[in-house]
């Protein structure tokens, strides 16, 4: 799901995001990030949202007492789900 190199391949069964991207939310660096994710320490979770022909997909991460949501757009652009991070 997560991956600090932007030109990996996407995932057939999900969704790909770039660790530069998210562990700045979390107060993070990509490198600590991912470290934190192997030792269990980041925990995610991905749930469609929307209307269910519209493959938009909310991410969710937390670590410690911070939480990134994300939108993953169809096109695979992503944004902040507006007003919900800390």
């Amino acid at each position: 799901m997560l991956d600090a190199d932007p030109d990996y391949p996407a995932d057939e069964d999900g969704v790909e995001l770039d660790a530069r991207e998210i562990a700045p939310l979390l107060g993070l660096t990509p490198e600590r990030l991912m470290a934190e994710l192997r030792a269990g320490e980041v925990y995610h979770s991905a749930e469609e949202c929307g209307r269910e022909d519209d493959g938009r997909v909310r991410v969710i991460f937390r670590y410690r007492a911070r939480t990134a949501r994300l939108i993953v757009e169809s096109d695979g652009s992503m944004h902040p789900e507006d007003g919900l991070n800390n």
